[in-house]
C-alpha cells in the first residue's frame, strides 16, 4: 500500500488477472503457446465483528515470577484474563471499552500493572484474589511498563514522548521526562532504563539522573531481495536474489536478557530500489515468493543489544509481522510471535498451461509460513550483518500469534487473538500442546485479517503500514523516485483519490494495484474489499503530542489559517486535507495527494521523499520548493509556533 504505478486488468475478465494472456501488466507481447499465471478472485463471504478490532500490537502476556497464572492482555475484548497455569481456570477483568490493554509488568508484591493504550492509564491487579487495586492516568498513550525493584517505581513510556515513573503500590507521578516521540518498550537495567522507539529501532539509554546519555542505533544491514523474471515462459527462473542494504525500524518488541542487555525482534526494510514488475510464478513485484520470508523487502530480524551498546543481529525466516519474543530460561531457545500468517484457505494464483483447458496447476505455495510462533535455537542467531536467513525450527501453532513467554520452567506459553486462547508448549521445539480457551464474544473481521495476513508473498499490509499507521520508511521504488510511506490511521473515509499522486479512485483500487499486483495475492470480491475499507477506515490515530491549549500551538494555529501564510488553502476541513492533487515540487514528476495533517508530528521524515528530517526542516526550500505555503519571510520563532501547532493535531 505505498507505491504509485497504476495497473489495469484485462478487457472483459471479471473474475481474474492473467498474465501470459493479456498481460496487462508490462505490455509484453502474447505467447499464447506459454502457459498463464491466473489470479483468481476471492469469492468467500465477509466477516465483520460487532465491534472493530483494533490492529495488532504483540507484547500483551506475561508469566508470574513462581509460575502460577499468566496474565493475558485483550485490547480486542478491552479485557484481564487471568490465567490459572495448574488449573487452567480463567477469571476475567473487564475493562472500559476502547481501553485496549498492553505491555504488562510484575512488581515486587506480585501485583501486576497493565498498560491502556488507549485508556491513557495503568491498572494495577491482585492477581490472586483478581481485585482491581487502582486506575491511574498517566499520559495519552502509555505504551511499555516495567517495574524498577531498587525504586520501587513503575516507569511508563508514552507514545508521545513521556517517560513516567509512579510509586508501584499506589500514589501520584513522581517524575515525567520528554524525550522523543514514538516511544513503545522500556526496560531497567541496572542503573539505566532502557526505552525504544517503535519505527527507529532506536534505543534511548536514560541514566537515573533522568539525561539521554547514549543512543544506541541497530546498524544497517545486507539481505536478499529476489526479482521475479518478467518473461511470459514460466520455465524461465527468476533472476534470482540480489545484495540489497537494509534499514532497521519497526520493532515489534523488546525484552531484556540476563547479561544486561536487550534483544529487540523487528523489521528491517530495503534501502536500495525496488524493481516493480509483474507478480510471475516465481513470486510477487516486491521480491517475496521464493523463500519463507528471507527474500522480500521487508525482512524478519532479530538484534541482542549488549550492556555496552554493541549489537549482533541475524536475519530469520518466518511469516510476516513478528510482533513479540520471547527467550527461554536456560538460553537456548528463542520464541517470536508472527501475526501475519498467510490465509491458508484463501485461493492461490494458479498456472494454466496450453491445452489443459479450466484445469490448472498449481503455481507456487502461500507466500511464508503457516506457524504461528517461529522456534530458534539461541546458538544458530550469531551472525552480525549476515544475509544469511537463519530458519527457525516452527512449532505445533498453526494459527496467528499476537504474544509470547516462558515460565521459569521452561515451558512456552502463546496467545492467540481469534478465537481467543492461551497454548502451553511442554517440550520445545514440537512438544505437546493444551489449549485453553479464553472465551468471550468472536472478533472475527475479514478486513483486519485482510490487513495483517500474508497476502502471498511473504508481506502484509501491516509490514509498512504497522498498527495501522506508517513504518517511518522513503521507499525507492523503479521509475516512480522516493516515496515516503504514508500513514492510514488519519480517518481515511472521504479523503479519496488515495496513493502520493492520486491515482486510486478507492480501496478497491489500491488493492488491484498493491495487494494484487506487488504483494502476491489475490483479487477480493466486493464484500471482501468494502469489509477492508470500512476496517481502515475506522483506524484511530494516536493521540496528539503536543496539547491544543499551548500557547505556542495556539499562535502558530493562528499562522497556519493566516491567508498570508497560506497553509490552509490546501490543508482544510476536518481532515486537514482538499483531497486534491497539486504540483507542489518541480523535482517531482507528477502531481502529489495532499495529505491529511492528522497525527503528523510522529510522521518523520517528512514530505513525500522523505527529506524533511524534522518539521522544522520541513521549512527549508530546499526541501519541498516553495509552493507550500508562504514560509519563507516568517521568523524563527514563527516557524517554532508552526511546528507547535502541528504537532497538536
Amino acid at each position: 500500500m505505498m507505491s504509485t504505478r497504476k495497473f489495469g486488468l484485462c478487457a472483459g475478465m471479471a473474475l481474474s488477472v492473467v498474465v501470459g494472456g493479456c498481460n496487462s501488466f508490462d505490455k509484453k507481447p502474447v505467447d499464447e503457446n506459454q502457459p498463464r499465471l491466473v489470479i483468481p478472485v476471492d469469492e468467500r463471504a465477509a466477516l465483520t465483528a460487532p465491534v472493530t478490532p483494533p490492529p495488532v500490537s504483540g507484547g500483551t502476556l506475561s508469566v508470574l515470577s513462581d509460575n502460577s497464572v499468566a496474565i493475558v492482555a485483550d485490547p480486542e475484548r478491552d479485557r484481564i484474563s487471568i490465567v490459572d497455569l495448574n488449573t487452567s481456570a480463567v477469571r476475567t477483568i473487564a475493562l472500559q471499552p476502547g481501553d485496549e490493554p498492553g505491555r504488562i509488568a510484575e512488581d515486587a508484591q506480585r501485583h501486576v500493572h497493565v498498560a491502556l493504550r488507549r485508556g491513557g492509564a495503568v491498572v494495577s491487579i491482585d492477581p490472586v484474589s483478581g481485585a482491581v487495586l487502582n486506575r491511574r492516568a498517566v499520559c495519552k498513550a502509555p505504551r511499555g511498563v516495567a517495574f524498577e525493584s531498587a525504586t520501587g517505581l513503575l516507569h511508563v513510556a508514552c507514545s508521545e514522548g513521556k517517560l513516567v515513573s509512579l510509586p508501584a503500590q499506589g500514589g501520584d507521578v513522581v517524575r515525567t521526562l520528554s524525550l522523543d516521540s514514538d516511544l513503545r518498550d522500556v526496560l531497567v537495567r541496572d542503573n539505566e532504563l532502557w526505552i525504544t522507539r517503535f519505527k527507529s529501532a532506536e534505543i534511548l539509554r536514560v541514566s537515573s539522573a533522568g539525561a539521554i546519555s547514549t543512543r544506541v542505533q541497530i546498524p544497517q544491514g545486507h539481505g536478499l531481495l529476489s526479482k521475479p523474471s518478467e518473461s511470459t515462459d514460466f520455465s524461465t527462473p527468476s533472476e534470482g536474489p540480489t545484495d540489497v542494504t537494509l534499514q532497521p525500524g519497526v520493532a515489534w518488541r523488546a525484552i531484556a536478557t540476563s547479561t544486561g542487555g536487550a534483544m529487540l525482534v523487528h523489521q528491517d526494510t530495503v534501502n536500495d530500489e525496488v524493481p516493480i514488475s509483474a507478480p510471475s510464478a516465481n513470486g510477487s513485484s516486491y521480491g517475496g515468493g521464493s523463500g519463507p520470508g528471507c527474500d522480500g523487502i521487508v525482512k524478519n530480524v532479530l538484534s541482542t543489544v549488549a550492556a555496552n551498546g554493541s549489537v549482533v543481529s541475524a536475519q530469520f525466516s518466518g511469516a510476516p509481522l513478528p510482533v513479540d519474543v520471547a527467550l527461554s530460561p536456560d538460553q537456548k531457545w528463542i520464541a517470536v510471535a508472527h501475526a501475519g500468517i498467510a490465509d491458508m484457505d484463501a485461493p492461490r494464483p494458479f498456472l494454466v498451461f496450453p491445452g489443459n483447458g479450466p484445469s490448472a496447476t498449481t503455481g507456487k505455495a502461500p507466500g511464508g509460513f503457516g506457524q504461528g510462533v517461529s522456534i530458534l535455537p539461541t546458538s544458530n542467531v550469531n551472525a552480525n550483518g549476515s544475509n544469511n536467513c537463519n530458519f527457525s525450527q516452527g512449532s505445533a501453532v498453526m494459527g496467528a500469534a499476537t504474544a509470547v513467554a516462558f515460565t521459569t520452567n521452561n515451558r512456552l506459553v502463546v496467545q492467540t487473538r481469534e478465537p481467543a486462547q492461551l497454548l502451553v508448549l511442554s517440550e520445545l521445539p514440537f512438544g505437546s500442546t493444551s489449549v485453553v480457551d479464553l472465551g468471550g464474544e468472536s472478533r472475527a473481521d475479514t478486513g483486519r485479517d485482510l490487513f495483517h495476513s500474508d497476502a502471498g508473498g511473504g508481506i502484509a499490509c501491516a509490514s509498512c503500514h504497522p498498527e495501522g499507521g506508517e513504518d517511518g520508511h522513503t521507499w525507492r521504488f523503479s521509475g516512480f523516485g522516493d516515496r515516503r510511506t504514508q500513514a492510514l490511521h488519519v480517518g481515511l473515509r472521504d479523503t479519496a483519490p488515495f496513493h502520493w499522486a492520486g491515482d486510486l479512485p478507492n480501496v478497491g483500487a489500491l488493492m488491484n494495484e498493491v495487494f494484487v499486483g506487488r504483494m502476491g495475492g489475490v483479487r477480493e470480491n466486493d464484500a471482501r474489499v468494502s469489509a477492508l475499507s470500512e476496517w481502515l477506515f475506522s483506524l484511530k490515530a494516536p493521540p496528539s503530542i503536543r496539547d491544543a491549549q499551548d500557547e505556542a500551538a495556539q499562535r502558530g494555529q493562528a499562522l497556519f489559517q493566516s491567508a498570508d501564510v497560506g497553509c490552509a488553502t490546501c490543508h482544510s476541513g476536518p481532515k486537514l486535507t482538499d483531497n486534491r492533487s497539486v504540483s507542489i515540487d518541480s523535482a517531482a514528476k507528477d502531481t502529489l495527494q495532499v495529505p491529511s495533517l492528522i497525527a503528523v508530528g510522529y510522521r518523520a521524515p517528512f514530505m513525500h521523499n522523505g527529506c524533511a528530517a524534522t518539521l522544522l526542516d520541513r521549512f527549508n526550500p530546499k526541501c519541498g520548493g516553495d509552493k507550500h505555503g508562504n514560509v519563507a519571510t516568517l521568523t524563527d520563532a514563527q516557524r517554532n509556533d508552526l511546528v507547535a501547532y502541528l504537532e497538536s493535531l
